[in-house]
């Protein structure tokens, strides 16, 4: 290859590399919900499903029944959301939220199933 294919070829992957930004930490305030099968996060003042990932175990009460933990909790959380796609349960989430700590959690609530 010659030195100016070389040089377009750096060129357009620098340019590319450096519009893709991943998105930064957050802090996250919303509804945290959690059975044996699954767990999601809506955000505060939104309708949405964010699919979770990480421990938020913090935020569970334990276990009623044979199945496990099952209930809801207020929680703001430090994390990272993924970009948008279809995610977890057959995709129906729009996001992954990446949870690395769990800060604060409020109105902790049992379901019964």
């Amino acid at each position: 290859m010659n030195f100016f294919v070389r040089l377009a070829l750096i060129a357009v992957v620098l340019l590319i590399s450096g519009c893709v930004k991943p998105r930064p930490d957050q802090i996250y305030r919303g509804t945290y919900f959690y059975n044996f099968e699954s767990s999601s996060f809506t955000p505060e003042g939104t309708n949405e499903s964010w699919c979770l990932s990480g421990d938020m175990s913090k935020a569970e009460l334990p276990a009623k029944g044979p199945s496990g933990p099952w209930g809801t909790a207020h929680v703001v959380v430090h994390g990272k959301l993924s970009p948008p796609g279809h995610y977890c349960n057959m995709g129906a989430s729009k996001y992954v939220l990446t949870v690395y700590d769990v800060i604060d959690v409020k109105d902790k609530v049992a379901k019964d199933m």
